[in-house]
Formats: C-alpha cells, sequence, structure tokens
C-alpha cells in the first residue's frame, strides 16, 4: 500500500446496538464540539448514523487520501479487570469499527484493547483476524499505565505479532480525563518498556503542545525527541505521527520537527474531526505564498485534502505519506 493512509477519530452517543458510548461530560469538550459541527449538527440531534455517514462520505470524497485508519476506543479498566464505567467518557467497540472496515475499502481497522481486560488476548485475536493495522490508546484517558507489569505481557504479544501500538503522547484536551495525574500517563519516557520489548511504537502527535511555551510547557515533545536521539542505538521501531499539527499555533514546531526526528520516522495523520486551521503554519512564508496556500486550502471543500495539502506545502518530504505502508500490519 503506497496511498496516503491517516488516524480518524470516531465516536457516538450511547447506542444500544453499536455499544458506542460517550459521557456528559465528553459533551462539553472540543472533541463533542467537533464532532457536532463537522456533521452539521450544532444545533440539532447527533446520532450514530449521522456520524457514520459523514465519516464515510468525507473517507469516499477525498482525492488525496485513499485510506483512513478509523480508531475504536475501549472502555476504562481497573487492574483486577474491572470496567470503570463511572470513568469511562469515550467507548467505541473494535466489532463496531470492524463492521464499517468490512462495508468500506477504504476503511481500516485501528483496534484499541485495555491490557488490564482479563480477556485481552480474545479480543487481540478477533482484531488480528477482522484486522486490525494498530492497536491504539490513550492512556490518560483509559487509565492506562504504560509501565504497569500488565502491559508486559501486551507488548510481548503485539511485537511476536508485529501489530504497532499508536499511543497518544503529550497533553490530551479532548478527550476526559484531564486532571494531572491523568495526564502524567501521557509521558513519552513511559513507552520505553514498549520499545524495550520490541513494540512499534507510533507517538500520536509528536507529543506537541497544544500551545508554545511559555503558555504551555514543551517537556513532552522534548521528552519524545531525546527518544528518538536513542532509537538508533536502541534498536527501537519508533515513529511520530504529525496528526493534529494544523491545530493551534503549532507552526513554530515545524522546522524542529524536520531537524529533531528523522523523516522515515514521521508518519502522515489528521485528527479528524478535531478542527484545523485553513492557513499554511510553515514558517517564514511571504505574503504571496500564504495567499496562494490559503486560497488552495480554503478551494479544497474536503477536510482529509485539505489536511493534506496543508502538510505537504510544509515540505516534509513526500515519503511521509507512504511511510505508513511499512509500520502498519498490513495484508
Amino acid at each position: 500500500m503506497s496511498d496516503p493512509v491517516i488516524d480518524f477519530h470516531f465516536g457516538a452517543p450511547e447506542d444500544p446496538q453499536s455499544g458506542c458510548y460517550w459521557s456528559k461530560e465528553f459533551e462539553k469538550g472540543i472533541a463533542f464540539l467537533a464532532m457536532r459541527l463537522v456533521t452539521g449538527s450544532l444545533f440539532g440531534k447527533i446520532n450514530i448514523e449521522r456520524v457514520r455517514n459523514h465519516i464515510l462520505g468525507v473517507t469516499n470524497g477525498s482525492k488525496y487520501v485513499h485510506y483512513v485508519v478509523l480508531l475504536a476506543m475501549d472502555q476504562v479498566y481497573d487492574v483486577n479487570g474491572n470496567t470503570r464505567r463511572e470513568i469511562i467518557h469515550l467507548y467505541v467497540p473494535n466489532s463496531y469499527i470492524a463492521s464499517v472496515a468490512k462495508e468500506n475499502n477504504r476503511t481500516l481497522l485501528g483496534a484499541s484493547i485495555h491490557p488490564y481486560r482479563t480477556d485481552w488476548e480474545e479480543d487481540l485475536e478477533y482484531c488480528l483476524k477482522n484486522p486490525a493495522v494498530l492497536c491504539k490508546w490513550i492512556p490518560s484517558s483509559q487509565q492506562i499505565d504504560l509501565i504497569h507489569p500488565k502491559c508486559i505481557a501486551f507488548y510481548k504479544k503485539l511485537a511476536e505479532i508485529r501489530l504497532p501500538l499508536l499511543c497518544h503522547a503529550g497533553p490530551e484536551g479532548a478527550i476526559p480525563s484531564f486532571d494531572k495525574t491523568s495526564q502524567d500517563l501521557n509521558n513519552p519516557n513511559l513507552l520505553r518498556h514498549a520499545l524495550d520489548a520490541g513494540v512499534t511504537v507510533i507517538a500520536a502527535h509528536a507529543a506537541l503542545p497544544l500551545l508554545p511555551p511559555p503558555f504551555e510547557s514543551d517537556e513532552p515533545y522534548q521528552a519524545l525527541v531525546s527518544l528518538f536521539r536513542e532509537a538508533d542505538t536502541n534498536g527501537w521501531k519508533h515513529y511520530a505521527d504529525l496528526s493534529a499539527i494544523n491545530i493551534g499555533p503549532r507552526g513554530q514546531y515545524v522546522e524542529k520537527l524536520k531537524k529533531d526526528i528523522p523523516p522515515e520516522r514521521l508518519l502522515f495523520g489528521s485528527d479528524y474531526p478535531i478542527p484545523m486551521l485553513d492557513t499554511s503554519q510553515k514558517p517564514n512564508l511571504s505574503i504571496g505564498h500564504w495567499l496562494k496556500h490559503f486560497f488552495q486550502t480554503v478551494a479544497a471543500k474536503n477536510p482529509l485534502d485539505k489536511n493534506y495539502l496543508l502538510i505537504k506545502n510544509m515540505d516534509f518530504g513526500d515519503a511521509l505519506f507512504t511511510n505508513a505502508s511499512a509500520v502498519l500490519r498490513l495484508g
């Protein structure tokens, strides 16, 4: 597969048939607002069919992005394997995303399996058969301690079956919980155990801050860069994606990313449906080039195409858009 592949979030209000669920707290945040905006449901009712139809419409309508990894989101479990319904803010079962992927050949299953589950091996086997191309975690939202002993067996299995782990790194502002203890679970340094176990790890969003210093610390990004400096020496299969780079004032990190992370270790991403800026964040553009990029982006009605064009204009190189074919578990 040589066509662009991106990560693509799914979410829906409580739906008994699919099992999808989001909490009242989730409905107070930016991800819920984004879902309303992109589906045209700002003042109307939003339901799973509306979300599904929108996402498939955007996928099928893209000219530049030919495949999307549609991400599931597992429930929260305690270390004894019990579900913690009171702190589950978004749940999208693997079975539902698998059913969507079967119906649309431009959609790939991004599984999510909590390592504290007592039945994680069975669910992982189900996902491989369907087939999953990666496993996605958001530690702060799913309350996953990446260095907990229960993760070790999971890492060994991921390495054995060569299923990449797409793990959120750095600040999380879309899906609760947002308290400091939870946010600390997204520390990139905690990825060392997975990397040492031989897991192919993709650090989502390259651990970038939402706001530049001094408004927000970029310590997670610096920690991630330190890991990449050790990657070749330690034989780590370490990658980062550029999803959400078009959100907020992240332009100052474009050139830093090119310097800090080898180009073959960067992957294309979007973080859709979180809205992006329509303006190029490439630094030091002349007025003429900025206007050219602006009108090019505005003319692209499909949001995936907008994201593609914006990132292409940052000049990371064409390999960025095909690197995923060598990283994901395809075929």
